[in-house]
């Protein structure tokens, strides 16, 4: 992770040397990458690309607009590939890290709050991707799922556009709270990933005693 950071300032140096043109594309490629290989710090580029706005390298209506397209187009192909090609091809991609079993629980959560899951899947570290992968696998309408990304990467990418426009050059205190936000998170996240796989298990034991017991009493 620290490697990450490091690697992150040091392209943010690079992209802070370039002409407007070159901003505005590199910003759009990041929002829109991130999307697809996760380890790409899409939000620090969002709040630096929010900076450099705020202190007039850059316009800041464009900035705004070409993030918000790459968030939004990246999650949206995420989604076009995965509704195309459909669950075998994604689970043969993704082996041996996704399961059937895996992606059917996946499915059903999905069936039960996919609508709220896809507005703040913005909010949500390192699963962007995977959330375009089971709307698309789970045939969410593509009218819908547009409207859903849409309003999902307008909520997050304007509050980072707001803190990123209004610290000046304390910008690296609104990825330092980021960062301690997403490890909270995550944290959270495993957390309740390891009480469920617990609470599961208890389950299944409770079940086979419970099925047990017929054969216990005729003997």
């Amino acid at each position: 992770m620290e490697y990450l950071s490091q690697l992150g300032v040091s392209f943010l140096t690079f992209l802070n040397a370039q002409p407007p043109g070159w901003i505005y594309f590199f910003l759009f490629l990041g929002a829109f990458m991130e999307n697809i290989t996760p380890p790409i710090p899409g939000d620090m580029l969002i709040v630096f690309g929010a900076y450099l706005a705020g202190v007039g390298i850059i316009g800041l209506w464009p900035a705004y607009f070409v993030m918000w397209a790459g968030s939004a187009l990246g999650c949206m192909v995420v989604y076009g590939v995965s509704f195309w090609k459909g669950r075998d091809w994604i689970l043969h991609l993704g082996k041996p890290f996704v399961t059937v079993e895996s992606l059917d629980k996946a499915e059903v959560w999905f069936q039960r709050y996919g609508d709220k899951i896809v507005v703040f899947n913005r909010f949500m570290p390192t699963v962007r991707m995977f959330v375009g992968v089971v709307a698309g696998v789970s045939r969410m309408h593509p009218v819908r799922m547009t409207l859903y990304v849409v309003l999902g990467t307008f909520l997050w990418n304007s509050i980072l556009v707001y803190f990123g426009v209004t610290v000046g050059e304390n910008w690296q205190v609104v990825i330092d709270v980021m960062n301690a936000y997403n490890r909270v998170l995550m944290g959270l996240m495993v957390a309740g990933g390891v009480g469920y796989w617990f609470w599961r298990r208890k389950q299944k034991s409770r079940h086979g005693q419970d099925a047990s017991d017929p054969m216990d009493r005729q003997v």
